[in-house]
């Protein structure tokens, strides 16, 4: 992606503060199927920083999904 291209991801953003017992039983079950994990924002932002991405911003929804911006590097 060309240097400042935004990227919105739709993702289920869990919390630092609160866990949620729904997000912890996907997260076993995105772990054993896919290897992959439910994550928090700055974990995130850690993943997107290490892909060549700067997140900008994480807008909840009113579902369970957030909206993660992140720009191109």
């Amino acid at each position: 992606m060309p240097s400042g291209t935004t990227l919105l991801i739709t993702e289920g953003v869990i919390t630092e503060e609160q866990p949620d017992p729904r997000a912890q039983t996907l997260d076993v079950i995105m772990l054993t199927v896919t290897g992959g994990r439910e994550r928090t924002a700055s974990e995130s932002a850690a993943l997107l920083g290490r892909a060549g991405f700067t997140a900008s911003a994480v807008t909840e929804t009113a579902g369970p999904m957030s909206l993660v911006e992140a720009a191109a590097l």
